[in-house]
């Protein structure tokens, strides 16, 4: 008896969805293996059976030469590592259930990251949570925002999906409902944030939200929850004032590279963003140690040149 891509697909979706994957996640997994089911039926494959680590293989070189539509340039790494990662887990679930002996992605590498994350200097971290006012009710948002992004290395979503009820000020944590992989987490929130919350929401939230109020902590001028793209805009523009380049994501990355270099355990790091793989965490520990790198050639005596030290053999 015979499956086609199609049938298969959707019962692997149908059992992320009971897993309580979110629909973004599942239309992401959806586009990616429909797409290489079209790769592969140039090929001469309709039957997911019929695949092997050749089809995934020349699928992987493919996306190396794909161009992004949205950049116009080619797909980052981490773009194509994440669409190999969906196939390797639709052929583990097929292996799993009993539908392929071999799965055929298990042994094909994934695209290496080429670059770490980037993460701001402190000094621009400062510079740029400084930079709005706290005299107007949006100047205070701003604030707020960019003080608890900061300040607690929340993803974009995770913050935009905040309500009025996750935030305890008398105790300094904050609930993170619906994480990556549905979980929830607290998070304490440092005191420069927590104050900026605290102006924000005793007058500035409040001029806002006069005429409609749906419990969301951050909110638009007509009352409404902050969007995802008007956050996105929100830090950049911020960020252009005072020459910087940022954007949510860079701000998660310089909280934890900060916190690294401020001698944070690398577990308390990875429960505090919420991951939950290690290895995820430890891509930080890398950047680190490129800055102490630096450090330790500009300072320590034994790196320094000596007179005489000019031509001779090291």
């Amino acid at each position: 008896m015979t499956a086609s891509f199609p049938e298969l697909i959707a019962l692997y979706l149908a059992s992320l969805q009971a897993r309580r994957s979110s629909a973004g996640h599942v239309q992401e997994r959806r586009r990616v293996l429909e797409r290489f089911a079209e790769h592969v039926a140039r090929e001469g494959v309709s039957d997911p059976r019929g695949v092997n680590e050749a089809h995934v293989a020349s699928f992987v070189r493919a996306l190396a030469s794909e161009v992004s539509v949205r950049t116009g340039r080619p797909l980052a790494a981490g773009t194509r590592a994440a669409q190999v990662c969906a196939l390797k887990r639709f052929f583990e679930h097929l292996e799993r259930r009993g539908l392929l002996l071999v799965n055929p992605a298990r042994d094909v590498p994934l695209p290496r990251r080429s670059r770490l994350p980037r993460a701001l200097g402190q000094a621009q971290v400062r510079r740029l949570l400084e930079a709005p006012s706290d005299e107007a009710p949006l100047g205070q948002r701003a604030r707020a925002l960019l003080e608890l992004l900061y300040g607690t290395g929340l993803r974009l979503m995770e913050c935009v999906r905040l309500d009025l009820v996750d935030l305890d000020l008398d105790t300094g944590t904050l609930l993170v409902r619906d994480g990556k992989g549905k979980k929830d987490r607290y998070v304490p929130i440092p005191g420069r944030a927590r104050a900026a919350l605290e102006t924000y929401l005793r007058t500035g939230r409040g001029a806002l939200t006069e005429r409609h109020d749906d419990g969301a902590l951050f909110v638009a001028r007509h009352g409404r929850r902050l969007s995802a793209m008007s956050v996105r805009v929100l830090v950049k523009s911020w960020g252009r004032k005072v020459g910087v380049k940022v954007t949510t994501h860079v701000l998660r990355h310089s909280y934890a590279t900060h916190l690294l270099q401020g001698g944070a355990d690398v577990r308390h790091v990875q429960r505090l963003l919420g991951h939950k793989d290690l290895a995820t965490t430890a891509l930080y520990t890398k950047v680190d140690t490129r800055a102490l790198a630096e450090v330790l050639r500009r300072c320590h005596p034994r790196e320094r040149p000596r007179k005489g030290d000019k031509g001779r053999a090291r």
